[in-house]
């Protein structure tokens, strides 16, 4: 019984959350269409402003993108740096005889 109730408040929260997202999307929509409308400038200048604003956010996106490469590829270098690291004190030590401390 306590399990059907609660199967039913899920849905009904489910439900209320659709249907606030539903409101909120619809809200936005007319809220562009009303703003493009209302512009103080014309139609080829407001779609010349929006192509723009795209394309600086998208140069803005690249640009993001490429410093999180080069950081990558900085933290993969270092890692193998490391690892190179252990390896030859490793073959060193085998070589001695002798037991290596971990390195963390």
């Amino acid at each position: 019984m306590k399990n059907q109730v609660e199967n039913q408040n899920e849905k009904m929260e489910c439900k209320s959350n659709m249907g606030a997202f539903a409101f909120l999307m619809a809200g936005l929509g007319i809220g562009a269409a009303v703003s493009v409308l209302l512009a103080p400038q014309s139609g080829a200048d407001t779609r010349q402003w929006i192509t723009t604003k795209c394309l600086d956010g998208v140069d803005a996106a690249n640009a993001r993108v490429r410093e999180a490469r080069a950081r990558v590829h900085e933290i993969v270098d270092q890692g193998q740096q490391k690892v190179g690291e252990v390896v030859s004190a490793r073959r060193e030590a085998s070589t001695r005889g002798k037991p290596v401390a971990t390195v963390s």
